[in-house]
Formats: C-alpha cells, sequence, structure tokens
C-alpha cells in the first residue's frame, strides 16, 4: 500500500512538472539533447536503456511518463524530475535523479557467543542491496531473535549508519550479549491424572541441566512452547481425557537468577471410555475382517492416536485389493453425562484402480532393468499397497542408493495411478584402504577394489585383501545376482588364504561357484561348490594327533543353504527376520577329504522405545568326519572376535594342547544380545552381551566340555559403534570378560569390516 500510494505521488507531481514547462516549450517542439544528472552509482547507459523520448524526434508528455515510470521500476531512484530548456532549433531534456542510497559497509561488532557469519546469514541486510529503514529494522528483530534461541533474552542490538560520498550507507551493528538465561523451572498447574515429571517428558521445552551444553535443553523458545501446547492437548486425548484444555502457559523472567520459570495451566475434564464401536463397510470385506485390525475396543480408553491408526489400517486393507482411494471415515459421538464415546468407521471404497506408469528418475548410473525387476508390482495390474511398499524395499536393499522414494499420482485415466520411483545414487565403486588393531592379529591392513554395481547391471566385481600378524588373504569374487533378469544368482570366486590358527598354520589355493535362487519374496535357496588345497604346517610334534598334524589335504564340497530373510533394511534393520540353514558335504564322490559341517543360524530385530532397537542372534554349528577320515584341523570352529563372542580372542576359547594353544572344536553354539540406538542412518550405537563356546577333544577342557552343554559357555559384556563408511559397513567394539579365567586379558578391543552378525 505504501508503494502504491507513493507512485501515484510520483505520477501526480510528474503531470503537474510536465504541464508547468515553460510556454515555448511546446509538445511536438524537436528533441535536440537529452541529459541525465543525479546519478553516482548507476551507469549512464543503463538509465539511457530506458528512456524511449528520442533526439531528433518531437517531444511527447505521455512518452516522459512512460519513461519516468521506466526509470522508477529500475528500483534504483526515489525521486525523478524532468526539466527542458532551449537549444538550438528545439530543446534539451533534463532528467533530474535522485538515487537511493545502497548499503555498504556492514560492520558487526560486541558478538562472542554467535559467530559473525551466523548472523549475517539471518539478517536481510546485504552488501550492495538497496538501503531502506525498514530492512534496518527487520535485521534488529532477527538478530535478537537468534539471541533468544540460545537463551540471551537480554540482549540489546543497536544500529547506526553513515552515507557516503559515493551514496552509500555504511551500517554498523552493536550487540550486547548480556548474560544467557535458561529455563530453570516447567510446572503444571491443575494436573491430577499426570505427574509434573510425565508431562515434561510429553513436550519438547525442556529443564536446564548440567548436560545442556549436549542437547540445547533449557532454551525457550515461543514457537516451541506454542506447539507443546498441541502435545500435552494429544498426549491427554490418548489417554481418554478428550475434553482437555491446555491454557496459555505463564512465564517468568528473572533477571537477577538469569532463570525462566513455566507455568501450564491444564484443564484436564473427565476420562472417556469406548462405549460402541462399529465399522460400516461394503460387500468387499466383512465387517469381521475389519473388525480385527482394530486395535481399539468396546470399554477401552478413548484413544485419539489409535483411532487415526485403525483408520489407516483399514485403509491399507482396501488400498491391497486395489481400491487405493478408499475413503475411511471415523466418526464419533460424544455422551457428556455418561462419559462415554461411540465410534463408527464408515468406508467408502470409491473405484479400483490400476497400475500405470512406472517411472524411474535419477538413475543416472542404475539400469532402469535394475531397479524394475524388484518390483513387485507390474505396469497394467491392479494396484496393491502391500507390493508397492515391498518393492520400496527391496530397491532399497539393493544399497545402490542413499535414498530410495516412491509416490503414486492419478494416470492418464482416472482407473490408473502411476508409481514415480526417484533415487539418490550413492557410489558403488570404490578404492579403499584401512587399517586397525588387534591384541591377537596385532596391526590389521585391509585393501580392496570393488564395484558392486558393475557398468550399471547390478553385478559385483571385487578384489581384497587383509593382512595382520596372523593371516594373508587374497580374494577376488564375480557376482551375477540375476542372470537374464531371472531369479538366478551365479557367482565365481578365487582365493589364497594363509592363516595363523597358533596351534597350526594353514595355507588354502582354491576357488568356487555359487547359484542361487529366491524361491518365494522371503525365502532363498543356494547351492555351492568349493574346491580347495590346503597345507597344514608348524604342528608341534608334541601336539600331533590324528586330526592334527603337518600334511597337504584336498578339499572338495557342495554346499546347499536356505535363508528366510524377513529383515526391513539390510544395512540398518529396526525389524524382522534372518534365518540361515547350512550344510556341507565334502568327500565321497566329489574327491579329497570326508567330513561334513552343519549350522543354523537366526537373527531378530525388534523396535523398543524410541529409536532403540533390540538384536538376538543365536548360532549353532556341529562337523565331523565319516569314513575313516577324521574332522581336518582348519575345518574345526573356532570363537573370539569382532563377529562371534567379542571379548574375547581365539586363544581363549574352546580345547586346548599342552601348550595352551587353541585346536577349535567339532561343535560351537553362541548367542548375541544388542541394543542398538541408529544416531542417524549410517551411524549406531549399541550395547551387548555374548555368550558362547566351542566344544571337542584337546589336552586341556578346562574352559569347555567335549559335547555341546549350556552350562560351559563363556560370556562378556561391551560396548560399540558402527557406520557406513565410504568403503562400506566398519565397526569398534570394545568387550569386557565375565567369567575372567587365569591368564586371560580383562577384555579385548575389536574392530570389523562389514555388517553386523
Amino acid at each position: 500500500m505504501k508503494n502504491s500510494r507513493f507512485f501515484s505521488l510520483l505520477w501526480v507531481l510528474t503531470a503537474a512538472l510536465l504541464f508547468a514547462l515553460p510556454a515555448w516549450a511546446e509538445e511536438g517542439d524537436i528533441v535536440q539533447a537529452i541529459k541525465i544528472v543525479g546519478n553516482k552509482r548507476v551507469h549512464e547507459s543503463n538509465i539511457r536503456y530506458y528512456i524511449q523520448t528520442k533526439v531528433g524526434e518531437p517531444l511527447s508528455r505521455t512518452q516522459v511518463r512512460e519513461d519516468i515510470e521506466k526509470i522508477y521500476k529500475m528500483g534504483h531512484f526515489k525521486n525523478i524530475q524532468v526539466d527542458t530548456q532551449p537549444l538550438g532549433e528545439g530543446l534539451e531534456v533534463v532528467f533530474t535523479l535522485e538515487e537511493i542510497p545502497s548499503i555498504g559497509d556492514i560492520r558487526i561488532l560486541g558478538n562472542k557467543k554467535i559467530e559473525t557469519e551466523d548472523i549475517r546469514e539471518k539478517i536481510v541486510l546485504k552488501e550492495g542491496a538497496t538501503f531502506q529503514d525498514h530492512l534496518v529494522l527487520s535485521s534488529v528483530e532477527e538478530i535478537k531473535s537468534l539471541y533468544q534461541e540460545k537463551g540471551y533474552f537480554f540482549a540489546e542490538v543497536k544500529t547506526s549508519t553513515e552515507t557516503t560520498p559515493e551514496n552509500l550507507v555504511d551500517i554498523a551493528i552493536r550487540i550486547r550479549e548480556g548474560e544467557k538465561v535458561s529455563v530453570e523451572k516447567i510446572s503444571f498447574a491443575g494436573n491430577k491424572k499426570f505427574t509434573d515429571k510425565e508431562l515434561r517428558k510429553v513436550i519438547e521445552t525442556k529443564e536446564d541441566t548440567w548436560y545442556s551444553f549436549l542437547t540445547d535443553a533449557g532454551i525457550y523458545q515461543k514457537d516451541i512452547l506454542k506447539l507443546d501446547r498441541f502435545r500435552l492437548e494429544a498426549f491427554y486425548q490418548d489417554n481418554g481425557y478428550y475434553r482437555v484444555r491446555v491454557l496459555e502457559p505463564r512465564i517468568e523472567v528473572r533477571k537477577q537468577e538469569k532463570a525462566i520459570y513455566i507455568t501450564i495451566p491444564v484443564e484436564e475434564g473427565p476420562l472417556y471410555k469406548v462405549a460402541n464401536i462399529e465399522v460400516k463397510g461394503d460387500d468387499l470385506l466383512a465387517e469381521e475382517e475389519l473388525m480385527a485390525v482394530v486395535k481399539m475396543k468396546k470399554g477401552d480408553t478413548f484413544n485419539v492416536s489409535m483411532l487415526r491408526e485403525d483408520a489407516l489400517s483399514i485403509s491399507e486393507l482396501y488400498s491391497e485389493r486395489g481400491y487405493a482411494y478408499a475413503d475411511v471415515n471415523p466418526m464419533t459421538q460424544i455422551d457428556d453425562e455418561n462419559k462415554t464415546v461411540d465410534l463408527s468407521i464408515q468406508v467408502e471404497k470409491g473405484r479400483k484402480v490400476y497400475v500405470g506408469k512406472i517411472e524411474i528418475l535419477g538413475n543416472a548410473q542404475t539400469r532402469d532393468n535394475v531397479i524394475r525387476r524388484e518390483f513387485r508390482l507390474k505396469e497394467g495390474e491392479l494396484f496393491d499397497s502391500k507390493k508397492l511398499k515391498r518393492s520400496k524395499q527391496r530397491v532399497n536393499n539393493l544399497q545402490f542408493f542413499e535414498d530410495v522414494k516412491i509416490d503414486t499420482r492419478r494416470g492418464e485415466d482416472r482407473d490408473l495411478i502411476d508409481v514415480v520411483t526417484t533415487v539418490t545414487e550413492r557410489p558403488t565403486g570404490s578404492l579403499s584402504v584401512g587399517a586397525g588393531f588387534s591384541s591377537v592379529e596385532n596391526f590389521i591392513f585391509t585393501a580392496s577394489i570393488s564395484q558392486n554395481n558393475l557398468f550399471g547391471r547390478g553385478q559385483r566385481l571385487a578384489f581384497t585383501t587383509s593382512l595382520s600378524s596372523i593371516r594373508t588373504d587374497f580374494n577376488l569374487s564375480f557376482t551375477e545376482p540375476r542372470i537374464f533378469d531371472t531369479e538366478i544368482l551365479l557367482g565365481l570366486d578365487a582365493f589364497n588364504r594363509d592363516s595363523d590358527f597358533i596351534s597350526f598354520d594353514s595355507r588354502s589355493r582354491g576357488a568356487g561357484a555359487r547359484l542361487g535362487k529366491s524361491v518365494s519374496e522371503y525365502d532363498w535357496v543356494g547351492l555351492n561348490y568349493r574346491y580347495e588345497d590346503v597345507e597344514v604346517s608348524n604342528v608341534d610334534p608334541a601336539d600331533v594327533t590324528e586330526f592334527l598334524k603337518n600334511e597337504n589335504r584336498v578339499t572338495s564340497r557342495i554346499s546347499p543353504s536356505y535363508v528366510r530373510d524377513t529383515r526391513d533394511d539390510f544395512l540398518n534393520p529396526s525389524k524382522g527376520w534372518r534365518h540361515v540353514v547350512r550344510f556341507e558335504i565334502a568327500g565321497g564322490v566329489l574327491g579329497g577329504s570326508d567330513f561334513y559341517r552343519t549350522g543354523y543360524e537366526a537373527t531378530y530385530y525388534h523396535p523398543l522405545i524410541g529409536k532403540l532397537v533390540g538384536a538376538l542372534h543365536a548360532e549353532i554349528n556341529h562337523a565331523e568326519g565319516y569314513g575313516d577320515d577324521e574332522l581336518p584341523a582348519f575345518e574345526r570352529y573356532f570363537m573370539g572376535g569382532a563377529n562371534s563372542l567379542r571379548g574375547y580372542t581365539i586363544e581363549e576359547v574352546g580345547p586346548m594342547n599342552a601348550s595352551g594353544d587353541p585346536l577349535g572344536g567339532t561343535q560351537s553354539l553362541l548367542f548375541n544380545v544388542e541394543l542398538q540406538y541408529p544416531f542417524s542412518k549410517s551411524f549406531r550405537g549399541f550395547l551387548f552381551y555374548d555368550r558362547g563356546n566351542v566344544y571337542g577333544e584337546g589336552t586341556d577342557t578346562s574352559r569347555t566340555a567335549e559335547q555341546f552343554d549350556l552350562a560351559e559357555m563363556r560370556h562378556s559384556v561391551g560396548a560399540g559403534i558402527r557406520f557406513l563408511s565410504p568403503f562400506g559397513p566398519i565397526g569398534f567394539s570394545y568387550g569386557v570378560k565375565l567369567d575372567k579365567a587365569p591368564g586371560d586379558s580383562s577384555g579385548e578391543f575389536h574392530f570389523s569390516a562389514g555388517g553386523a552378525f
């Protein structure tokens, strides 16, 4: 409005000016010259570009008005005057301009608690911009608001300006920060059902604590407190207090104490119960089917959030059957006299819809078919929201993308729904070098060169090496997860591994092939073949047994396996199961040593409180020779380290020889319990309890037994972190022994590369 009035006034003055020209300045006089005066920063050529009055043409008052308007719209001038004076046989037109000053230097003084750059980003004043008084006032308020967000409620901000000969306005902003003021106490008035402590947990505004510098607790923010009122009302309504009212908080600022006291009045009202509940559907789903997904029951305390979830669950049932736009409308009838609520959930299923186009965006490297083959929905088939969610899960589990978003929109026909998948690719090729330390392996060096999405086809090619004082491993592998876009996997491997098992050394060279196939949405079967030539050396003559001696042996085996995996995310799971059944049979018609190995492994993830996730893992293994063969020493089970029994090394678990060196066992049993907290998508911390042992024959079995024995198990507790680095998952942990034996260390530090369990 102010600009409009100013512009109108400008037009009036301009018109009056033009009509007050001297009598000899008649409209139609020839313009001999155009002169521009008063501009200091704006170049004359820029101004002339907007002037359409031309030399050699007759003077036009209408054209001059338009020229004034165009110059004014440049935004650099606050006053424009036009005069004429005789020149030769015509006249000279003079544009006299008064520039709006621009902002010159901006100095911020007195700030210590907040960085200067943070203040500059917050304010609207920018060097070179047009100067206006209201921008200064706005910036002062923004700075005060910024300080209040940090708890400095008594910060003072003053400004001064100085105009330079170049028509620039230098601005000095002087800040007096004052002392920080924190929320000392948050109390409630009128609450009877819930204590102040319980209500404080609901709101985001928190009291000041000794660790507030880590959490930003104790900071008062008006907008946050306003939202806290809604949080409190929602909390009460979820606990049956439908008529609750949370009133305007009372704020008391005590300057002497540098403290803020907040009191939030609450009118709880009565408790309401559910009297009746019904779902009105149609012939598609029976009422019994609909009621089966409704969590709220007759006689329950009324819960607004649960009612909302029940409506979504019913909507999901219809969406899974092709009715993506089903309208589920929960209705409530309140009986204030009896303090009850009658619930009626009404469903309008709408039209059945089919999948239209499936678009894929953002995949610069990955080919469309690699993503499309993970979709459980196909173009033209009946829409199913359950399949859509599973599709997103499968695409995400490819681990090629930082982020996967799947949106739906109406298709070209009203019976069609298009699916738009937007992916953000992550680097899938890497050249990595890493190092770690272990008390057993000492310095650990790892290196790899890999491409997990070769040529964008989803293929994996990797060469890895791991070097330490007890092992030298080289591995080369290629995996085609989908031969010709089928569900069949093909993999090839070659390896050369040198390992020091303390009681003997093992060197193996070999190669193998892998086949696998998905047999259902969550089930997988595999069949592997591996051939290797193994040299066992450095066995002390005093330790020689039927299964442990210096020798060369060949093994040739096939390994069928079964996996059922329902985890929601392979890298950072929060719920679901993973079951693995393994069986290896070597020798016989395949040649080489005769033995078999079998094992079962189960992992379970479950969300607990907030972001906290519980994880349980158990593993049991058994191996034995058959015919006249004993199980070779290099095929026995060893335990201890980052991926099994943490807090221990392989030297401290299982049967030992006379020298106290590990022999490994024919059986093993392991349990892991973890509490995991994801600080971000790629970083999580965890606490753990591990329990396990290796069983078998040996000279010293004082810490184990020859057969499975739950009473003979070693156990530990500890903590660690895992994060997704550019080179893959990496973890660090420290375990403390709970049954420290003579000669054992108190605990062990572990470094790991790869996922958990």
